[in-house]
């Protein structure tokens, strides 16, 4: 073993780094077989100390000898490393005496990972300041900046002072507009103020820091792209707060019209205001109006229509000239599901239709009418020379859709890796009751078969659940949270993450021991019966975990319905038997509750095997 290795394998960051220092490319490629085995090793037991201890000088010393942009770039964003990296200044310093096109495309295949790889924005920043090269506007760089330059405190500093000496303010800016999911750190400073991100980008706008004509478009063409809620707020916010002028307004009507027809209720709000307001001051043509207000009444927000519907008595009340074109679209209205809406619409028909003078545009709102409630078709009977209702009364039938067909439930998955993919897709999707029985049978069997390879495999998903960085001294511990929930969970999420939690030892196992004696402790409520049911099984599951693995589970079910087969359980009794396991009490008594008992023979011959 040589004197590096032994460095990193102690921790002693400082030192291995020192050894390197001062060596060719060919003779710091030559450690790369020991280091890379060393991972390997490490690998195993990445939750143990002495993982935790080598890790960060693993991660150093791997960036210094390999030689390659893309292998330092795949080693420094290295998954099994993210948690016990060395610091972005020690990364800074190693790669510093590098040629700058050579730095730039590291920075840039580091910049171009997933935000999920958790790549330090200082380091992508540091490196960005050596090499000279162009900022990257990546997903993870953008989300980097956002958060690192909202987070930073300084002494009598503000988020808009930060934000005015940025040197990529501009691109930076420009590229949040594109980028998805961003609201939540943007609005993470809720207060207004030049510690806003709302207002800081309408004062930098203002200032002319940022062109203002690229700052607007860019905020009509998120909101026009659409997305989370929580982005279309904080976005539509940044518009309102830029002010813009009458002009500016009126040189997006297509924009606030595609708005008013397709973006989410506050977003169409706003944009059926503005073009409300251009319409009264007669800068909306009538067809533009009959446009907007096609697309605005089709929508199903009552909020939405009934504006549009004053908006048009106000305007047709100005102009007569516009009831031709106008007034067609109010057959959207007659359609809708809300009859004050109808109502509405009928009346304002009623009062603007003698300045109809196209016999065509009568003909078509009579037609519209046949979607009127009864009691108004009768009036639109009189009013437009609609069809008169006929006569016979429709016999309404309830439909109801087709029972579902139950479907065998497929078996647990056979890999490790498998299973590990099924639960992050779980853990993120909260799948259906299907799922879940398949991978908590799935997590089980592979526990008792082989636990180091299941670890290993689960890696990836547990370094994303909030419980791994929790350590003693850091805020509340894993084991304290998950006791002090009263052993209740709620969803099915919980309950895995609890087992998780156990597989990594981030859970004591007095813990775990009193969740199994005590049960449901949660306030009683008229779902707990069913709670208690549930809780029970998962803490006891967790427990033998940790204490006496099982096999695999008796009370997964057959069937999606959840049924289980009388026949499948006694086999399973059986191999029970054969392996000298002990039955765990929750689990069986789940089994029985499961148990299909129509098929009476199936029943009879299975009790007596």
């Amino acid at each position: 073993m040589s004197s590096l290795v032994e460095a990193v394998r102690a921790g002693r960051t400082a030192e291995a780094v020192g050894l390197l220092d001062g060596l060719t490319d060919a003779e710091r490629r030559s450690f790369l077989p020991e280091l890379k085995e060393l991972r390997k090793e490490l690998r195993k037991a990445p939750w143990e100390e002495p993982s935790r201890r080598a890790y960060p000088a693993l991660h150093a010393a791997g960036a210094a000898c390999e030689t390659g942009a893309a292998a330092v770039a795949t080693w420094i964003a290295a998954t099994d490393m993210r948690w016990s990296q060395s610091s972005p200044a020690l990364l800074i310093h190693i790669l510093g005496d590098r040629d700058t096109a050579w730095l730039a495309d590291v920075t840039h295949r580091l910049a171009g990972r997933p935000a999920a790889t958790g790549v330090p924005y200082e380091l992508m920043a540091g490196l960005v300041r050596l090499s000279g090269c162009p900022v990257p506007t990546t997903d993870a760089y953008v989300r980097g900046w956002v958060e690192h330059i909202s987070h930073l405190r300084q002494l009598g500093n503000t988020l808009l002072d930060r934000l005015r000496t940025d040197p990529h303010l501009a691109e930076l800016v420009h590229a949040v507009f594109e980028t998805e999911d961003i609201g939540s750190p943007l609005e993470w400073a809720s207060t207004d103020g030049p510690n806003s991100w709302v207002d800081a980008l309408a004062q930098l706008t203002a200032e002319g820091v940022l062109d203002r004509k690229r700052t607007v478009d860019a905020c009509v063409a998120r909101l026009l792209r659409g997305g989370t809620t929580l982005d279309n707020r904080v976005f539509l916010r940044v518009l309102k707060a830029l002010a813009l002028t009458h002009e500016e307004e009126r040189e997006r009507i297509a924009d606030w019209l595609a708005l008013a027809s397709d973006a989410v209720p506050t977003v169409a709000s706003h944009a059926q205001s503005v073009l409300g307001s251009l319409a009264l001051e007669g800068e909306l043509t009538p067809r533009r109006l009959a446009e907007m207000s096609d697309a605005v009444l089709f929508r199903p927000e009552k909020k939405l229509v009934r504006a549009q519907l004053v908006l048009l008595g106000k305007v047709l009340a100005r102009d007569t000239s516009a009831a031709d074109e106008v007034l067609p679209a109010l057959g959207q209205a007659f359609g809708h599901e809300d009859a004050d809406v109808q109502e509405r619409a009928l009346k304002l028909v009623e009062r603007h239709l003698k300045k109809v003078r196209s016999p065509e545009v009568r003909a078509e709102l009579a037609v519209a009418a046949d979607q009127l409630i009864p009691t108004l078709r009768a009036r639109a009977v009189e009013t437009l020379g609609a069809a008169p209702v006929a006569a016979a009364s429709t016999v309404y039938e309830e439909v109801l859709p087709p029972a579902p067909e139950a479907a065998r439930l497929a078996p647990a998955p056979e890999s490790a890796v498998e299973l590990a993919e099924e639960l992050g897709v779980l853990l993120a999707t909260e799948g259906d009751v299907a799922t879940f029985e398949r991978a908590l049978d799935g997590l089980v069997r592979h526990v008792y078969r082989d636990r180091d390879t299941l670890l290993e495999a689960l890696g990836p998903v547990v370094a994303r659940r909030w419980w791994d960085s929790a350590e003693p001294g850091y805020g509340r511990r894993v084991d304290d949270h998950f006791s002090r929930m009263h052993h209740s969970f709620g969803s099915g999420s919980y309950g895995l993450d609890l087992l998780l939690a156990t597989l990594v030892d981030k859970v004591r196992t007095v813990t775990l021991h009193e969740g199994v004696q005590h049960g449901h402790r949660g306030r009683e409520c008229g779902h707990s019966a069913l709670t208690r049911a549930f809780d029970a099984r998962v803490w006891e599951v967790a427990y033998r975990l940790r204490a006496e693995p099982l096999p695999f589970l008796l009370s997964t079910p057959s069937w999606s319905t959840g049924l289980l087969e009388p026949g499948e359980l006694v086999d399973r009794l059986d191999a029970y038997r054969r392996l000298g396991a002990r039955v765990s009490e929750a689990d069986f008594a789940q089994a029985l509750l499961r148990v299909r008992r129509e098929d009476r023979t199936a029943a009879a011959a299975a009790a007596e095997r």
